[in-house]
Parts: C-alpha cells; sequence; structure tokens
C-alpha cells in the first residue's frame, strides 16, 4: 500500500509539474501571438513565411554573384530543367513560390531570385538600376545556379525583363512566359496609366493604406491579408522607399515603351497573357506584343487581374502548360498529361504591394 501512495503522489507531482509547464507555454505562446500581432509583426511573419516554405516543398537559398548574395527560392528535382521566376515591381521572390512549387511538381528545376533592390536583396550601391543593369545582372545569376539557359517566366516588370533578355541574349531563354508584362504602349489608357503620364508613381508604398490602395489595384480579387503581415509589408516597404524610387525613375521609360520595335529578334517560344480585368497592365497591350514577336502564343483569363496567377490560379497554369506542352518543352512525368491545378485561397505571401 504505501509503495502504491508513493507512486500516486509521485504520479501527482510530475501530472502538477506538466500542467504548470504547459500553462507557462501556453501564456508565453499568447504572449509571443500577441506581441507579434500587435507590436512587433516579424515575430510571426517570418516564421509562418518558414511554414509555407515548407508546406510548398521550396527552399529558400542564398548564392554570392559579383560580390552581392542574391536570394533565392528552389524547388523540384536537380537535374530537371530549369524554370526561372522574374517577379514583378515592388515584391519579392515569395510571390511567386506557388507557382514554382506547381510546376516543381511537374518535373521542372523551378528557381525564384529577388531580384536586386527588392525581397532580401540589397541595392547594389554605385549601380544604376535600369534595364541595361538587371539584363547584365540576372544571367550572372544564371550561372552562378547552374541554370545558364532556362524557360523564363516573369511577371509584369518580371515580364518585360524576360523579354529583354530573349532579346539581349537570346541563348539564355529557351521559351518566354510572360504574365501581364510591361514594357509596350497601351491602346487603351487606363486610369493607372493616366496617372503615371502624370508623374505619378502608383504603387508608391508607405502606409498601410497605400497598401490597401495597391492591394486593391492589381487583384481583381484580393487576398485577405492578416493585419501582421500587412503591416510587415508595409513597414519593409517603407524601410526601402527611398531605393526603389530610384528604380522606378530608372526602369519607368522602359516599363512604358522599352521594348518596342525590339521585339522582332525574339526567337524562342513566346506566351503572352493578361487578365481581362487588369488594372495595371491594360490587355490592349497584347496587341503591341503581337504585332512583333513570331509565332507568339496568348491567352486572356476572363475576370482576373494584374495579378492572374492569383486572382485565377488554374486557369493561368492551365494555359501556361498548354503552350509548353504545344512547344515541345514540358518534362515527361506524372502531372503533365493535362497541366491541370487545384484551385485554392493565394498564399499571404501574394499579397505585397504590386507585381
Amino acid at each position: 500500500m504505501r509503495g502504491t501512495f508513493k507512486g500516486t503522489v509521485r504520479f501527482r507531482r510530475a501530472a502538477a509539474r506538466l500542467a504548470f509547464a504547459g500553462a507557462v507555454a501556453t501564456v508565453l505562446l499568447a504572449g509571443t501571438f500577441a506581441w507579434g500581432w500587435w507590436v512587433e509583426p516579424s515575430v510571426l511573419v517570418v516564421p509562418l513565411r518558414q511554414v509555407g516554405y515548407w508546406r510548398l516543398g521550396v527552399s529558400p537559398r542564398t548564392v554570392e554573384v559579383g560580390g552581392h548574395a542574391w536570394p533565392y527560392l528552389e524547388a523540384g528535382p536537380a537535374d530537371g530543367p530549369p524554370m526561372l521566376f522574374l517577379h514583378g515591381f515592388g515584391t519579392s521572390k515569395d510571390a511567386m513560390m506557388t507557382m514554382a512549387a506547381h510546376f516543381a511538381r511537374r518535373g521542372w528545376r523551378a528557381i525564384c531570385p529577388d531580384l536586386p533592390a527588392f525581397g532580401s536583396h540589397e541595392f547594389h550601391s554605385g549601380e544604376r538600376h535600369g534595364p541595361a543593369f538587371y539584363a547584365r545582372e540576372i544571367p550572372r545569376f544564371m550561372d552562378a545556379v547552374g541554370a545558364p539557359g532556362a524557360v523564363v517566366v516573369g511577371t509584369s516588370m518580371g515580364g518585360a525583363l524576360a523579354c529583354e533578355l530573349a532579346i539581349d541574349q537570346p541563348a539564355r531563354t529557351r521559351a518566354i512566359l510572360l504574365l501581364s508584362p510591361a514594357g509596350v504602349e497601351p491602346a487603351v489608357r487606363n486610369d493607372f496609366m493616366r496617372r503615371v503620364d502624370a508623374g505619378e508613381n502608383p504603387l508608391d508604398l508607405a502606409t498601410e493604406e497605400d497598401f490597401d490602395r495597391i492591394t486593391a489595384t492589381v487583384f481583381a480579387r484580393p487576398p485577405a491579408v492578416p493585419a501582421p503581415f500587412r503591416r510587415w509589408f508595409t513597414e519593409q516597404a517603407a524601410a526601402r522607399r527611398d531605393r526603389t524610387l530610384q528604380v522606378v525613375e530608372e526602369m519607368r521609360g522602359f516599363l512604358m515603351s522599352g521594348l518596342e520595335g525590339r521585339m522582332g529578334a525574339v526567337r524562342c517560344p513566346a506566351f503572352v497573357l493578361y487578365g481581362t480585368a487588369d488594372a495595371v497592365t491594360d490587355p490592349s497591350m497584347m496587341q503591341a506584343f503581337a504585332r512583333e514577336i513570331p509565332q507568339l502564343r496568348t491567352a486572356l483569363v476572363p475576370g482576373a487581374g494584374h495579378v492572374a496567377f492569383s486572382d485565377d490560379f488554374p486557369a493561368t497554369v492551365r494555359e501556361m502548360s498548354g503552350f509548353l506542352a504545344t512547344a515541345g518543352l514540358a518534362p515527361v512525368g506524372p502531372g503533365n498529361q493535362s497541366g491541370g491545378a487545384t484551385a485554392g485561397p493565394p498564399s499571404v505571401s501574394e499579397a505585397p504591394s504590386a507585381r
């Protein structure tokens, strides 16, 4: 009986200690959550972003190129054909990770860098961050990650840079897929374009009100963004705002019409996609690409805005996959027969400023 009693006492004490430890852990977690929600959003955003990487099967990496650290994401088989994703203005590699994960599961080696002066990539001091700079630095990154040639996917500014790469260094591009690309004059000048004509920067992000305005502009169906993410995106943008405004001025002419009269030099398979509700790069811009690029394949996504791959992910990747299959570029493997995609809510990381 005495042994049984002692055993019961020890069990109760151990249970009490565990309960106390659990209570302390709960308080600490609640405190951390509250601190992250109301005071320091990075406490929540950074680890949740890592969870997002893990969930999608993408790995964050860094490579040094010319003395500068290039942060990037990679997914898919190391020996798969490389697919390079170039993000748009004011955003980062994270905006591309859901699409990259989709193609990685279909046999591609997907690579998504933060371009210089965006995301976690520092501004290259002493450099003018114009189209010639990016057209020089992107190939250097490609060499550094062992992908000297790739299928290049670009959205908005990234689409214009992908096209520039195909013009300037054609050996680098096996194909280009341009999603809502800038770089040409639209036949229809929407409100966004008229503001740019007036010298404004409609994508200038300095406050949370700016964040809401920009999100409503670039998405036809804006994703829900939790308050800590909203504050974190805004704080990150505000911290690098001066540098971003420098890039705006260096890139302005190129993004408005810098590709026109030059796209006849594109010799690789090419694809252009716009959303019919794009309020940034008007879908009438497709006409300029079609006039110049030989054998261009085009697609419109009904009801999608500037970030078509967020507003209608299944339709966007279905069109992209169809183009790759027609061009004979799709890897042979599971998931490539139909190019289908499952619908789902966009990642929170797809919501920063603009594409």
